[in-house]
């Protein structure tokens, strides 16, 4: 890369920060530090949030496999704005109603504080090592394309997201995503027509060339094992199937991340605008990077390399510094950067969120002041995004002695969360199901996890792994199954104390519920 690529990347250095700075001002009281005043556009959070759930691994790991092993995975993404759009509906509703910062202020008027307090500590604890990871993870993109040190890396990106953020708050984490948006749709669609142009037949040569070669979308050519119920088989369709239902159940009741920037629009109907039209961004976005993998395959295809074409991961950063005209590979470098800053940066402003509202002032000083309450945030954007940096480079350390294992540990680790996103669910479609029955499912949860986990490993450890994904899936249907049997054997209770927080206790609608599953309730009631 030359001087313009590296102007190109200080720039939007440049620009996160004096976004961050523009906003500090916002930050009178929490409502308008962590929430924006409640007054967001649902266009602008529509693209924050789809930006929010797609990190600098999304960017890489896509056309990577579409490089790989072509359109093989592509189909489960025909499955993700049903699985959206119905855990949407079932959840942000009860949010609007509690008028709260977190989700997890519903598991209390749900449940009880017991409740609230265990899981969002497991919420919180997850995406403090999630945060680490992609810090960990970006880092190792940047040193596969420019050879960049990765501590180094992790320092830079850790410190200037916790800038921005701890001056911006939730504001400048927004637009920072929708500055981020347009500036990859650009990199993008620009190496995609580069890419075709320097293919023989354009894009009809690149899906004939592909097709050809075993990259395409073809159910009858895929091996038995996909469609497998084998444990053994490390990806099946049906791991993936519940892999999405699961994430998005997960992201549309608990994960502050996403739901926070819903919460910003004030209503639930501004809320559903948003939501829908990310998946409308969502589509066509995905869509570009597994063209983009098939369209750098061809390349490679028609262009090989002396000594072998590069591996799926490094592909495409070896078109881009081979082929892209300066400065464009600068720009597409520079929005990588800016994606790993403003995922973080959205990391540490949610863990912010819960560790101020569900931590300090429930149960430390439930009468702080808003100002205080905004300091305190900021007090733990910087503590957070810092602890995040540690560990990163904790894990950049670990895995050189233990390679592959410190993701493992992370995959198991990620896998005792598995009952966050269950506990809403059971809470939701359950009356029946109170804070005793809730935490006996929590804690059953997490003891199939732990079984599961040990039969990976020993699995493992003789040679005939069962896939990783199972870990979680056994725990996930656990916490649901022993709500349903509370509800089955558990007496009536008293119905007003759970008065619009279950689907079956709605009295008046005025958060805007999705007017088909409405009217079934009320006539199930009948």
């Amino acid at each position: 890369m030359g001087m313009f690529d590296y102007i190109c990347m200080a720039f939007f250095i440049f620009v996160v920060i004096f976004v961050g700075l523009f906003f500090t001002k916002n930050g009178k009281n929490t409502n308008a530090f962590l929430l924006g005043d409640g007054k967001m556009p649902w266009w602008l959070t529509s693209i924050s949030y789809i930006m929010s759930i797609m990190s600098t691994i999304s960017v890489v790991m896509v056309p990577g496999e579409a490089y790989t092993n072509g359109l093989r995975y592509f189909i489960i993404e025909f499955f993700i704005p049903f699985t959206g759009i119905a855990f949407f509906c079932l959840f942000m509703r009860f949010y609007f109603t509690v008028k709260t910062f977190t989700p997890y202020t519903y598991l209390e008027n749900r449940f009880d504080a017991r409740i609230r307090g265990i899981i969002s500590v497991v919420f919180f604890s997850q995406r403090l090592v999630y945060l680490a990871m992609v810090l960990f993870s970006c880092a190792m993109v940047f040193k596969g394309i420019a050879e960049w040190n990765i501590p180094v890396v992790i320092l830079c990106i850790g410190i200037v997201a916790i800038a921005y953020c701890a001056m911006g708050g939730l504001k400048a984490v927004i637009w920072v995503n929708v500055l981020k948006f347009f500036a990859l749709s650009i990199g993008l669609i620009a190496t995609v027509l580069i890419c075709l142009g320097q293919i023989e037949g354009g894009a009809t040569g690149v899906i004939k060339y592909a097709f050809e070669n075993g990259r395409g979308f073809n159910l009858s050519a895929m091996d038995s094992d996909f469609f497998s119920f084998d444990p053994h088989v490390r990806i099946t369709f049906w791991l993936l199937l519940i892999g999405a239902i699961g994430q998005y159940m997960f992201i549309n009741s608990a994960d502050q991340v996403t739901i926070q920037q819903l919460l910003s629009t004030n209503s639930y109907k501004k809320a559903r605008n948003s939501f829908l039209g990310s998946i409308l961004i969502m589509i066509p976005l995905v869509s570009i990077l597994w063209f983009l993998g098939l369209c750098v395959f061809a390349y490679f295809g028609q262009h090989p390399v002396a000594g072998g074409n590069p591996p799926g991961d490094m592909a495409l950063f070896r078109f881009i510094r081979s082929n892209l005209p300066s400065p464009l590979p600068g720009l597409l470098v520079a929005t990588l950067l800016a994606t790993a800053i403003s995922t973080s940066g959205g990391a540490m402003t949610a863990l912010s969120t819960v560790a101020t509202k569900d931590f300090y002032v429930r149960f430390f000083r439930n009468n702080a002041d808003e100002q205080t309450q905004v300091k305190v945030s900021r007090i733990f954007i910087i503590l957070i995004g810092f602890c995040g940096i540690a560990l990163a480079i904790a894990i950049n350390a670990t895995s050189q002695t233990l390679g592959e294992t410190v993701f493992e540990a992370a995959t198991i680790w990620g896998a005792l969360g598995t009952v966050i996103a269950p506990v809403f669910f059971i809470g939701v479609v359950f009356p029946r199901c109170n804070g005793r029955h809730a935490l006996i499912a929590v804690f059953l949860g997490w003891a199939i996890t732990v079984v599961m986990i040990f039969w990976y490993i020993i699995s493992k450890s003789m040679g005939n792994s069962i896939s990783f994904m199972l870990t979680s899936i056994p725990g996930f249907f656990t916490v649901i199954f022993v709500g349903f049997l509370a509800q089955l054997c558990s007496k009536p209770n008293n119905l007003d104390k759970n008065e619009n927080l279950t689907i079956w206790t709605l009295k008046n609608d005025k958060v805007g519920c999705c007017e088909i599953i409405t009217p079934c309730i009320q006539e199930i009631k009948k």
